[in-house]
């Protein structure tokens, strides 16, 4: 599973883990210098004060020896006696650092390897034993005396802190990248089909004025659009109705003019006709709704697509997979593989054309490869341009109106698909679109 690649993401990755190295960095740098040593210290504290109790036991006379050990108790909350305190006391199975730094200072102490014992019973002391001359002492202090746990209290304070500091800058990090996000969605629909949802004008002050000149922006280019298209489509209403009439007028005419000029006129109005009806749907694709997106069988979509040319006697040879399931506008890849075939059997001369379909791990790419003889590398973009043609001539028998390929190409950038053309390796040209399907 791949890392989402966003601002939040990437921002709430890369400084909760400088907060984590930050606070385990803190941590060893305590526990070093300050938990560790105030550690040693206690131990040698308690190892000093337990030693010395137990000579100066010894060296008390016999009557005063029991006020000792009272003062010793009350005074200090350490026990001492002369015999085992309980035959089944045990060595401490888990040694906790205090226990081994207290065990290492005894042992220096003493000259001998020494281990601090507790009793079975509930609330029993941890133990000591401690040679002297002729015997030894047995000195215990109590739980309580080690109920205070610095490096287990340290580490839930880091912990906390923590886990405190990394929920809080989420959501100082979300806060900030929540209306970029949106900003960028709506960067993603700024001056398409009328669906632009404007943008909450609210925020930081910053954000919200760049918010603000977004949704300015984006309604000057509907605005734009809006009356790009009102003027196209009065021009084709504007000029449709002299052209019908012109029409009329030629039929009227029929046998009592020149055969030829009026076959002439009437093929010049059906140029102007065509000329204007592309030139409008040029125009109505940045405003149609028609965007239907159905299940589609892109095989069979191929073989219905291919039929009709192939009943005309074209040589048509389909590449393709059995299956290939899409969810898309069926009828804006027809119209971009129609008018993709319509050129390739146009250049090719009657001459195979090959349309192939391969499907990628993250795409699909339908090809149209002719055998023409393709474009000049420097103009295979410019094609794409309205009403650009290889042939400056602009002679109708070499080629169409100009707008074909940019119907093509537009059709392709509102449903999101890519489309390219290349030159072939021997001769011809590829019209490849591609489909994302994740």
């Amino acid at each position: 599973m791949r890392f989402p690649n966003t601002l939040f993401a990437r921002t709430s990755l890369t400084l909760s883990a400088a907060l984590l190295v930050f606070m385990l960095f803190t941590a060893i740098v305590v526990f070093k210098y300050f938990i560790l040593p105030i550690g040693k210290q206690g131990a040698n504290d308690l190892a000093a004060l337990m030693v010395l109790s137990a000579k100066t036991w010894v060296e008390l006379p016999a009557d005063t020896r029991k006020d000792f050990e009272l003062e010793l108790a009350e005074n200090h909350n350490i026990k001492l006696v002369s015999v085992q305190p309980e035959p089944d006391y045990t060595e401490l199975l888990v040694h906790s650092p205090y226990m081994l730094f207290l065990e290492d200072e005894f042992s220096k102490r003493l000259g001998d390897e020494t281990h601090v014992y507790q009793t079975s019973s509930l609330n029993s002391h941890y133990w000591v034993g401690i040679p002297m001359a002729e015997q030894t002492l047995y000195l215990g202090f109590p739980h309580s005396h080690i109920d205070a746990k610095p490096p287990r209290a340290a580490l839930m304070i880091f912990l906390g802190a923590s886990l405190f500091i990394i929920l809080t800058t989420l959501l100082i990090v979300r806060r900030i990248t929540r209306p970029l996000s949106d900003l960028a969605a709506g960067v993603q629909q700024l001056g398409g089909d009328g669906q632009y949802q404007p943008l909450l004008e609210d925020g930081p002050e910053e954000l919200a004025q760049l918010s603000r000149k977004l949704n300015q922006l984006n309604g000057q280019i509907q605005s734009l659009l809006d009356n790009r298209t009102t003027l196209l489509g009065g021009i084709s209403h504007d000029l449709r109705t002299p052209l019908a009439r012109m029409r009329l007028a030629i039929e009227l005419l029929q046998g009592k003019e020149d055969p030829d000029l009026l076959q002439q006129i009437q093929l010049d109005l059906e140029d102007m006709d065509t000329l204007i009806g592309r030139t409008l749907e040029v125009a109505n694709l940045m405003q149609t709704s028609d965007r239907r997106i159905e299940e589609v069988e892109i095989p069979l979509l191929l073989q219905k697509l291919a039929a009709p040319y192939e009943r005309q006697g074209k040589t048509i040879k389909l590449i393709s997979p059995d299956s290939c399931t899409l969810h898309l506008n069926e009828l804006a890849l027809n119209r971009i593989l129609g008018n993709l075939l319509d050129n390739a059997l146009y250049y090719s001369a009657d001459q195979e054309v090959i349309l192939q379909l391969q499907v990628k791990k993250m795409s699909v790419k339908i090809c149209v490869q002719d055998q023409g003889p393709g474009i000049p590398e420097d103009q295979l973009e410019k094609v794409f341009q309205p009403f650009y043609r290889l042939d400056p001539s602009r002679n109708r028998s070499t080629g169409g109106t100009g707008l074909g390929l940019t119907i093509v190409r537009q059709l392709a950038e509102i449903n999101a698909w890519q489309l390219t053309l290349a030159n072939r390796e021997n001769k011809g040209l590829s019209a490849c679109i591609e489909i994302q399907t994740e």
